[in-house]
């Protein structure tokens, strides 16, 4: 792997120079930017990798790169301090970065959502053995939050803030991805982790097919659902992991939100149409590495933004979705 440092020194001269729009949003120069995703073990890598490999096949005069980064809150920090084009975030940052309630952006910011992926449910991972089977359980044990400045941080501290733990007293935590997370808990040296990530992950696959181990999904439902719901209004919505999925023998309820691709306003707008199209005619490569992308539509994409989230939707991608008839 690259070095992250040397990497986003050649991305903010690349961001330096980018060629964004006029007033009105058409640029013919060449645009090259960088997609910033998450963590190698996560989906946002390689779905940036897909994505990156679109553009610069089907987008004329633009390309585009994934990068490394440990995820959402690291994302939006880069796109907002021009490190980065677009980022992979949640619905409701949107919300928060215009609004200025996200402390590690320091002040409002015009992101704008390019379009919705994916639910993303919240898994709370043990194993056998643990005597963990509740998030209450969690207290007194070895416990990852996720990567520093990650989503699944982010959620892990609503979902115990809500419950009334303290990450800092309750438990030892560890602050790790989720590919480091999986192994840390093969090994025994954590007891549980938090992970923010779409179904299936790959990571959590090969955690719940592991010989000698069986994994544990912890149920975030009923009155434990309503309770961290209300505590943080507007974040979260309920689903559950379906049978089958990480070999499941039933359903298990939990809590998530949605997965966007984010820019900033300045991003030019005749690019951001002509990549919410390329994107919406290579589903079947981009499944390659995603394979919810079989079922992602316009009309899919907009439905899983909250209602608060869809009037940052980038002009651009506004074009799109309208001619498409998913967005009146």
């Amino acid at each position: 792997m690259r070095n992250r440092f040397g990497v986003f020194a050649v991305v903010v001269l690349i961001c330096l120079a980018l060629p964004f729009a006029s007033a009105s949003g058409q640029t013919k120069d060449k645009l090259s930017f960088s997609i910033v995703t998450g963590g190698t073990g996560g989906v946002w890598y390689p779905l940036g990798g897909a994505i990156g490999g679109v553009i610069g096949q089907k987008v004329p005069n633009t390309e585009a790169t994934a990068e490394v980064t440990t995820a959402a809150i690291d994302n939006l920090k880069l796109l907002c301090a021009g490190k980065a084009g677009m980022a992979f975030a949640y619905d409701y940052h949107a919300v928060w970065a215009n609004d200025g309630k996200i402390e590690a952006l320091g002040k409002k910011q015009p992101v704008r959502i390019v379009l919705g992926f994916y639910e993303q449910p919240l898994h709370v991972v043990t194993k056998e053995g643990t005597g963990i089977q509740s998030i209450m359980d969690l207290k007194g044990k070895r416990v990852c939050t996720g990567a520093p400045n990650s989503g699944t941080e982010e959620q892990a501290d609503y979902v115990l803030k809500a419950m009334g733990i303290d990450w800092n007293k309750d438990f030892k935590r560890e602050k790790l991805g989720a590919g480091e997370s999986v192994s840390a808990l093969k090994d025994g040296k954590i007891d549980a982790f938090f992970w923010s990530g779409a179904v299936p992950t790959s990571s959590i696959i090969d955690l719940s097919t592991a010989p000698g181990l069986k994994m544990v999904l912890l149920p975030l439902g009923g009155e434990t659902a309503d309770k961290i719901m209300k505590a943080n209004p507007g974040v979260f919505h309920k689903t559950a992991f379906a049978k089958g999925s990480y070999s499941l023998e039933k359903d298990v309820d939990t809590l998530a939100i949605t997965a966007v691709l984010n820019a900033l306003e300045s991003f030019p707008q005749d690019r951001v149409y002509q990549i919410v199209k390329a994107i919406f005619d290579s589903t079947q490569e981009i499944a390659s590495v995603w394979k919810g992308a079989t079922k992602l539509t316009p009309e899919r994409s907009i439905s899983q933004i909250t209602p608060d989230a869809i009037k940052y939707l980038h002009p651009g991608a506004v074009k799109f979705f309208k001619e498409k008839g998913a967005l009146k």
